[in-house]
């Protein structure tokens, strides 16, 4: 063999070893029936908290978030309730982001696709699913499970989630059709 061609031949193989493989991660489109039947609780809140920690789970250690949410409507499920205020938690699986600080040396970033990340004193609606056996829960569909609610220039509350409601509406709507909508789908 050729000293060039078998050069190439090891840098090819050298990259084939080394580069890892790149890992697309698809989530199912979800329409709102599936998001309801799927959810163990819907219903709109406030985040009044999100508290960083970890979970340990087989052996490991993961990350989460535990949010603390005051529910003001209930469409699904069972809230307990104190002081006359409801509040679920919900304790997510939480993502290491860009620039989470290194271990041993090596920075560790999650296979999963992003959960979404709620934002203190934001209110949205929320397609929660049951809690595991170890307490961990999400939103149904990750970003598909997760209306931010906010206002519009005109002052009307509208609804997206993080798919800008693709599947499930045109666009953002409004907050009155969006709990229309769950409704319907529940009765």
């Amino acid at each position: 063999m050729r000293p060039k061609i078998t050069g190439l031949m090891a840098a090819t193989m050298l990259a084939a070893v080394t580069i890892p493989p790149a890992q697309a991660i698809t989530v199912l489109q979800m329409t709102l029936d599936e998001l309801t039947t799927r959810a163990d609780r819907v219903f709109r809140g406030s985040v009044l908290s999100a508290e960083p920690g970890t979970r340990e789970v087989g052996g490991g250690t993961l990350p989460t978030v535990t949010y603390e949410v005051l529910v003001e409507e209930q469409f699904k499920g069972n809230y307990p309730s104190s002081n006359g205020k409801t509040v679920v938690t919900i304790t997510m699986v939480g993502s290491p982001k860009e620039g989470a600080e290194p271990v041993n040396g090596q920075r560790r970033l999650s296979a999963l696709p992003d959960l979404p990340e709620l934002d203190v004193g934001q209110d949205y609606v929320l397609f929660t699913t049951q809690p595991s056996a170890v307490g961990l829960s999400t939103t149904v569909g990750l970003g598909q499970g997760a209306f931010k609610i906010y206002l519009s220039p005109e002052g009307e509350e509208l609804a997206a989630n993080e798919l800008e409601n693709a599947g499930l509406f045109n666009g953002p709507v409004t907050y009155t059709q969006l709990a229309s909508a769950i409704r319907a789908e529940l009765n």
